[in-house]
């Protein structure tokens, strides 16, 4: 039986080691996503300790019995200081290991999510996907999530 249960800090290590699995699935959509060598412990520390530590953070862990195959963080973010949009919740990351995907585990998780952000009335979710990332794509459009803004980039050539 899977369950979502709140992250602690028994499960940081784990958590780290699926971050990196995450991180590979976006670099082969696009290699501006590459995590340096030696990332783990600095995404650990900086960030998802944030996460862990913040009032307006939830980090969720996806457990088959002791073993970590998912994890999310989440928060509230705003108000925005110079529109009339009050505070809103951000997904930042889900992701859930190869064997399990596909199982409905993302779903139970979000379900979990959003559950937390009614509890603190937030009545609206964004997400960033990157564009190559059809899964993901694929996954949010499913739940219900549509487009409202798109990033564009350039590279510039050197010389």
């Amino acid at each position: 039986m899977i369950a979502i249960v709140k992250a602690e800090e028994e499960h940081v290590t784990a958590i780290g080691k699926l971050w990196w699995e995450f991180m590979e699935i976006h670099q082969q959509a696009d290699a501006i996503f590459t995590p340096r060598e030696g990332a783990i412990p600095g995404f650990q520390e900086n960030y998802l300790r944030r996460f862990m530590r913040s009032e307006n953070g939830l980090v969720l862990v996806a457990l088959d019995g002791e073993k970590v195959i998912g994890y999310s963080l989440s928060e509230i973010m705003g108000p925005s200081p110079g529109f009339k949009r009050e505070e809103y919740g951000s997904i930042d990351q889900m992701a859930i290991t190869a064997d399990y995907r596909k199982k409905g585990i993302g779903e139970k998780m979000f379900a979990e999510i959003m559950k937390w952000f009614e509890s603190r009335n937030i009545d609206r979710v964004e997400i960033q996907t990157a564009s190559r990332n059809g899964m993901a794509n694929s996954f949010w459009h499913k739940l219900g999530f549509e487009i409202f803004q798109y990033n564009l980039y350039k590279n510039i050539q050197l010389h």
